[in-house]
């Protein structure tokens, strides 16, 4: 009797193991379920909130380039028109013109253009309608015509990304050629957009006379890293012995006209 009393004792206390333990291994899986749910919702706020204040980023902006679009166009433009005017009385008046003043007028005629383009770039409309590849090719031209440097320019043409996203991209490119400009002394830099089906690859090389590292504490390469994030993608540096890369890499969203 005593015998059947401890077989059904042991019996009775691992049945209560047993249960202990699928209750505690049920508890443990309820836990990180909610844990992960909990990672889970904090990314998604998290995004929904960089999302957000890039929105109102985008639009402060908006705001402000409107306003100032408006002043440079109508102020400023219309004083150096003005004064174009007047040049052209002066040398109308003169029997002989001074080559400096035929100069100055000319500059003057190219700094005209210089501020309806830079207006016209900061209307709203425009930028709702913001273009990288259109942008991105007048900048090279413009460079390229300096003869300083070649600037060589590959693409898929229409890219799939909003307009504020292209805005914030074409500042990224921006942002690597002014350093390549200015500090790599490269005589040909190569700029390449590939289209592929779930990410855009941009790399920027140059053919100067390369880093040998890449400091964080630079505005640059923060504004870089920080607006490559907002775009949801990565950025890296290529530091060769002879010149540098720089590809970035973006994630394509569904739906975007």
């Amino acid at each position: 009797m005593e015998k059947n009393d401890i077989m059904f004792a042991i019996i009775f206390a691992t049945v209560l193991l047993v249960l202990l333990a699928g209750f505690l291994f049920f508890f443990f899986l309820k836990y990180r379920y909610r844990s992960n749910q909990y990672i889970k919702e904090r990314e998604l706020m998290k995004k929904a909130f960089e999302q957000t204040l890039l929105q109102s980023q985008i639009e402060v902006q908006e705001a402000t380039f409107s306003v100032l679009g408006k002043e440079l166009h109508d102020n400023v433009g219309q004083l150096l028109s003005s004064t174009k005017m007047l040049l052209g009385i002066t040398q109308r008046n003169m029997t002989e013109t001074p080559e400096t003043l035929t100069i100055a007028e000319e500059t003057l005629g190219k700094a005209i253009n210089e501020l309806r383009s830079l207006s016209k770039s900061l209307d709203k409309e425009w930028l709702d309608q913001f273009d990288l590849v259109e942008n991105l090719s007048t900048e090279i031209n413009r460079i390229n015509e300096a003869k300083m440097l070649a600037i060589h320019f590959s693409h898929p043409g229409k890219l799939p990304l909003k307009a504020e996203e292209q805005i914030i991209l074409f500042r990224i490119i921006q942002e690597a050629l002014q350093n390549a400009i200015k500090h790599s002394e490269a005589h040909h830099i190569l700029i390449d957009i590939e289209k592929q089906p779930r990410h855009i690859i941009v790399t920027i090389t140059d053919d100067g006379k390369g880093f040998k590292s890449i400091s964080n504490d630079g505005l640059g390469i923060r504004n870089m890293r920080h607006r490559t994030k907002q775009l949801g993608g990565n950025i890296t540096w290529n530091l060769p012995t002879i010149g540098s890369s720089i590809t970035i890499q973006l994630p394509v969203k569904e739906n975007i006209q």
